[in-house]
């Protein structure tokens, strides 16, 4: 009976010592698309040929040992010339293919050194729409055969703008920030800012930013004097809020509330504090100081639901779902626009042609003032120049 359990356990770690488990599958590739149509892509607002479309295609990589040392490795996550068939966009008007464009590849060198794939080259592939630019009326496909025989493909419409308008504030007024009571210096903030529009076509999602313009001289001096070391352009995005579709006020308008003293303790917060650095509130045109802009960032159905699937989790369950829009491949391929409202004065004036300074003087209340900012307007009692 010894004699049959020894043999049994002699058995048992022969067997366990010479059997490998391999917890890599057979290799297979997977196909990664990332594209983001916008109609005016170079935010000049117009749509036409300079609005060349950008769209990344990869590919899911699966090696013996170490990994990370595979996603060094170019080739692993980068598909060559050779193995693509096709790889095209189609334009789709009342579900016919009325134009294709060819996917063009390129090299750019602007990838991160700091991630643990291949840097800091990359290719990227990009189609040159036609004159006209992209038909916002309708949808693109984008369309990618392999020699070995597999199809990759994703639909999605675009951001069409016709429709769109902004309500407040309008192109040519400003923003209120803040408000002074007339016979007063003092300075009340305005708790309840809106910013309103009527939505675009096909826009789902919405992303308001209120810019802020302002140019940078250095000097060598707290005094200002002399030639200033540097001058520099700069911009500070205060960030608004995000909205939907679904949000759509009674009236068909979309908006978003922010309350005005946050903008300026973002600005003291955000901005170094430094004695020789003079900074300039946007520029003197048409009579008036220009320094802000409202941008909103727009994105389609398909973009939406890609930012809401991966947006931080909140409660127990931390995994994620994977979302992809991509058949018989992994990734995103959407619509997405920026609207812009530009040249928003500092000051602007009321119903009677009297200014309304609120938001100037907001820049000279204790704390902020130490950023040392001035106004290019040579009539205002806060003159760069004085």
């Amino acid at each position: 009976m010894k004699q049959i359990f020894f043999s049994f356990l002699s058995v048992l770690l022969l067997v366990s010592c010479s059997t490998d488990v391999d917890i890599n599958a057979p290799y297979k590739k997977t196909t990664v698309v990332y594209g983001l149509l916008n109609a005016d892509e170079n935010g000049d607002g117009v749509t036409n040929a300079l609005d060349t479309q950008w769209i990344k295609i990869n590919k899911t990589f699966l090696g013996s040992g170490d990994n990370s040392v595979h996603a060094a490795v170019r080739d692993s996550s980068e598909y060559r010339d050779e193995e693509f068939l096709k790889k095209i966009v189609q334009q789709i008007h009342d579900g016919q293919v009325v134009n294709e464009f060819p996917l063009h590849s390129t090299e750019v060198s602007n990838k991160s050194l700091n991630g643990i794939f291949y840097a800091p080259l990359q290719t990227v592939y990009y189609f040159i729409p036609p004159a006209s630019g992209l038909n916002q009326s309708d949808t693109y496909k984008i369309l990618i055969e392999f020699t070995d025989g597999r199809e990759v493909s994703a639909t999605t419409d675009i951001i069409n703008f016709g429709q769109f308008m902004w309500q407040s504030p309008q192109a040519g007024s400003t923003i209120s920030l803040a408000r002074i009571i007339s016979g007063s210096t003092n300075v009340n903030y305005n708790t309840n800012v809106i910013v309103k529009w009527y939505p675009a076509t096909n826009a789902e999602i919405y992303d308001a930013t209120l810019r802020f313009l302002y140019t940078e001289f250095v000097y060598d001096n707290p005094d200002w004097t002399g030639t200033p070391l540097s001058v520099t352009n700069k911009h500070a995005d205060f960030y608004l809020g995000t909205t939907t579709s679904a949000k759509r006020t009674p009236s068909g308008h979309l908006e978003v509330y922010f309350n005005g003293q946050a903008f300026y303790s973002f600005l003291e917060s955000s901005i170094e504090k430094n004695p020789n650095v003079r900074r300039q509130i946007g520029t003197f045109e048409n009579e008036k100081t220009r320094c802000f802009e409202i941008r909103l960032g727009i994105g389609n159905d398909i973009l939406a639901d890609y930012i809401s699937v991966n947006k931080p989790s909140t409660g127990i369950v931390q995994e994620k779902p994977l979302y992809t829009n991509v058949s018989n491949g992994l990734g995103l391929f959407a619509g997405r626009g920026t609207a812009l409202l530009p040249s928003l004065s500092l000051v602007s004036n009321n119903n009677n042609g009297v200014p309304q300074v609120g938001n100037l003087l907001a820049f000279f209340q204790p704390g902020i003032v130490d950023l040392n900012f001035c106004d290019p307007n040579p009539t205002s009692d806060y003159y760069c120049g004085q």
